[in-house]
This record gives structure tokens, C-alpha cells and sequence, in this order.
């Protein structure tokens, strides 16, 4: 689901070139979604290879990982590890709606209504074990780092920020703020295109550039009660919020209830949505736990491997070759690292 705050934040748009030479710590999970969701043949169908395989994940980190080279951006890409319990709910709600997303996808196909086919397809998107390892695979071959979260990737990122391991994440998602990551960059895609959700349409989006220092000003909070305010709107550990109350309203009511947080729950009457305390939550996002890392490994790029695992997966190597080879000078980019 994530965290709906952006109508109460400001961001910057920024070009390419301001993240150029900067280590970017990726939400793994959130970019794969991004490409299976997205990348779809006309019916709505993924891509896959002869073996029935998914590959629609492979082809967009392909392109996106050439366009970080080609760029000379140095992403980590972090991995979701164990989910907090809390996170249960939401993940049975996100596989509802999938149940029933793939339920009005194959009914639309048998109807021959390839619109609507289409229209749900990229909702039934799922994350699989083989998935998860075909993209590190890719991903260890272009030579960039792979963090493995203890359990929110969002946390890990934003623990990479405030450690000054890299300078930045990078996820559609709100949550890394909440984790304490000094600067978000969304929309950090090779085309500058954005897929409009419930649609096959697609616009024009640019990078985004969120100060989370700045944003407090703006907002006159604390981090404290930006996760208060997130809390109330509803988060993956309390999914929903209470009913009514938006970013605007929470806003208000944080700065209401300023260090009175007991009083807040209270009266916006918290247990008659949730069975856990709102401490709980708020927790998670103040003390989760994440591994001790002090250094990232960058590697050269093993072009060959990279040609042959694609080409098991029935990629063109033709193709693959064509883009490797708009990488402009790669020795010397890899010896940069």
C-alpha cells in the first residue's frame, strides 16, 4: 500500500545529472513490482521465456542497470528480509486484492476484452523466490552491491542514508522517510515515464528530489511526529489508518496534540481499528533493526556473464549487445568503482 503523504510534502525536480557519481540505495522489492507490473505483452500477459518462465524482471533491470552505468550512477540495491509481524494484515489485504484482480483478469479475457485484460493484469504482479534470486543474479553481474535487509528494505536503505554509506534511496514509496532517510528520490526510471496506476497509460514523470530536513521545517514536525502523522493515515503495519483522517487532518491533529500522543489515540479512538497499540507501530519505524554494515563493494562489470545468463532466459543477444555497447567507455566507468 504505502505511506499517502505526498500531498502534504514539497519536492524538487531535479535533472540526471545532479545524482551522477552518487551511490543511491534501491528499494529492490518496490523495482521488481515496478517491472512486472509494467512491463506486459498486449493482452497483459508478463513476458516470459520458452521454459513459461516470468522474465519481465529481468528485461526492465537489464535496461534500468545499463541506464545507471551509462549514467554513472552507483546504486545498492536492499532486499526485504523478514516482514515485522505487524505487516501480516497488509499482506493478506495485498493478496486479496490480487486473488481478485486475477479473477477480473481472466474473466476479461475470456470476454475477449483485452482493454480491461490489461487494465488488471499489472495488479496480479507476485514476487517469487525465483524472482528474487534472477535478479540478484543480474544485478551481482553488473557489479553492484546487494543488501540484505533484516527485515524492512526501507529501513535498511534509510539506515545506508544516515550512516553516509550512500547519499540518497530511491522508491516510489513515502516510508524510507519514516525509517529517517535523509533524501527520497522517486521516479528514477530510464524513460522519464511513469505508468499511470489503473491504466495502460503512461506519462511524463520526473525525478523527484524529497528533503526530509526541509520537509520538517515546512511542516514544523519532528521526525517523532511525522511518524505519529503516518501512523494515523495508516502505514503497511496499521493498513487503512483511521477512517477519515487524511494527510491535512492529521497534520493538524499532530500539532494539536504535541507530546500527548495517549490522549490522540484516544480520542480518534484507535482500538476500534486496530487490536495492537499505536506504540507498536510507531516502534517499528523508530527502532527496527537493521545489520551492522560499514563498507559497499563495487565490482567491474562481467559483460559476458551478463550476455550468457540473458541468453539462457531466450533474450536476443544481438540486442543485449547493442545496449552494453552504448555504455560509453565501460572499463573506464568500472574502474571508477
Amino acid at each position: 500500500m504505502g505511506l499517502d503523504i505526498k500531498d502534504i510534502l514539497e519536492y524538487e525536480e531535479i535533472s540526471i545529472e545532479k545524482i551522477k557519481g552518487k551511490k543511491i540505495a534501491i528499494d529492490a522489492f518496490n523495482m521488481i513490482y515496478q517491472f512486472l507490473a509494467s512491463i506486459r505483452q498486449p493482452d497483459g500477459t508478463p513476458l516470459k521465456d520458452s521454459k513459461g518462465n516470468v522474465t519481465s524482471h529481468l528485461k526492465g533491470l537489464f535496461n534500468r542497470c545499463v541506464f545507471f552505468k551509462k549514467n554513472n550512477i552507483m546504486p545498492v540495491f536492499v532486499f526485504d528480509g523478514k516482514p515485522p509481524q505487524l505487516k501480516e494484515k497488509e499482506r493478506v489485504l495485498r493478496t486479496e486484492r490480487k486473488m481478485k484482480a486475477e479473477t477480473i483478469y481472466r474473466d476479461a479475457l475470456e470476454r475477449g476484452d483485452i482493454e480491461e485484460a490489461k487494465k488488471y493484469a499489472s495488479r496480479t504482479s507476485k514476487i517469487t523466490s525465483e524472482i528474487v534470486e534472477e535478479t540478484k543474479t543480474l544485478i551481482s553481474y553488473f557489479g553492484f552491491p546487494i543488501v540484505q535487509a533484516y527485515s524492512e528494505g526501507e529501513a535498511e536503505a534509510a539506515n545506508l542514508v544516515k550512516k553516509g554509506l550512500v547519499w540518497a534511496t530511491a522508491s516510489q514509496d513515502y516510508d524510507s522517510l519514516l525509517f529517517g532517510s535523509k533524501y527520497l528520490i522517486r521516479n528514477l526510471s530510464v524513460g522519464g515515464k511513469r505508468k499511470i496506476p489503473g491504466s495502460n497509460l503512461y506519462k511524463n514523470a520526473s525525478i523527484e528530489f524529497y528533503d526530509l530536513n526541509k520537509n520538517l521545517k515546512k511542516l514544523d514536525l519532528n521526525i517523532d511526529e511525522l511518524i505519529i502523522l503516518g501512523i494515523l493515515i495508516g502505514t503497511d503495519f496499521n493498513p487503512g489508518g483511521i477512517k477519515g483522517i487524511g494527510p491535512k487532518k492529521a497534520l493538524k491533529l499532530v500539532k494539536s496534540y504535541r507530546d500527548n500522543w495517549d490522549e490522540l489515540f484516544k480520542v480518534i479512538d484507535w482500538y476500534e481499528y486496530f487490536s495492537y497499540s499505536w506504540t507498536e507501530v510507531y516502534n517499528i519505524f523508530k527502532n527496527m533493526k537493521t545489520y551492522y554494515i560499514d563498507s559497499l563493494n563495487f565490482n567491474k562489470m562481467n559483460k559476458d556473464k551478463i550476455i550468457e545468463f540473458l541468453e539462457k532466459k531466450d533474450f536476443n543477444r544481438e540486442s543485449i549487445e547493442k545496449s552494453l555497447n552504448k555504455i560509453k567507455d565501460i572499463k573506464t566507468l568500472d574502474n571508477f568503482f
